[in-house]
């Protein structure tokens, strides 16, 4: 498994110093969404002294299962990151002997020194933003729940149902003649 790193040693040690970091990577770890596209955009980091602010803009295409008919498709993913980190010790530029560190004391952390794990942040900030119950179309019909047709591409023979196929064992109580 390739581990995508960015040394922010420099960026750290010089407060005010602003760099760019553009960024194409896959995520290769079993809990990233599969990608369709690599994650694209750039990485900004700047020292305020105290505190490392990351920020960037990116996008990508994951590829997901629909909630309703099962039917893998492709979603365009663009996210936005914005956050800040602690730094511990004095910078380097400020004085001889300082050495300042990123405190990163997440449950997650993705800083190791003032090495950032790239690839485990994107990963983060993009599982935020793929939807909950995802369908390949608004309008999707789903599963035929008797028969497992594909509603979207034929019909099927079954007879319709009416009311919720969730609430039929409480339909056939209610209305059941005692």
């Amino acid at each position: 498994m390739k581990v995508y790193r960015l040394d922010l040693n420099d960026v750290v040690q010089h407060p005010g110093r602003r760099v760019e970091y553009p960024i194409e990577l896959w995520l290769e770890r079993e809990e990233a969404p599969p990608l369709a596209e690599p994650i694209r955009g750039v990485l900004i980091a700047e020292s305020g002294g105290r505190i490392l602010r990351l920020s960037g803009a990116f996008h990508t295409v994951v590829w997901l299962e629909c909630g309703r008919c099962l039917s893998y498709f492709q979603l365009p993913v663009a996210f936005e990151l914005h956050e800040e980190f602690p730094l511990a010790g004095t910078p380097a530029g400020l004085s001889a002997y300082g050495y300042a560190e990123v405190e990163d004391r997440d449950s997650f952390p993705v800083f190791e020194g003032n090495w950032l794990y790239a690839d485990d942040l994107l990963r983060q900030y993009l599982l935020l933003e793929l939807p909950m119950a995802p369908v390949c179309r608004e309008d999707c019909k789903g599963l035929c729940p008797t028969c497992g047709q594909n509603l979207n591409e034929a019909s099927c023979g079954c007879a319709p149902q009416s009311g919720h196929p969730a609430f039929e064992a409480l339909a056939r109580a209610w209305y059941s003649e005692d």
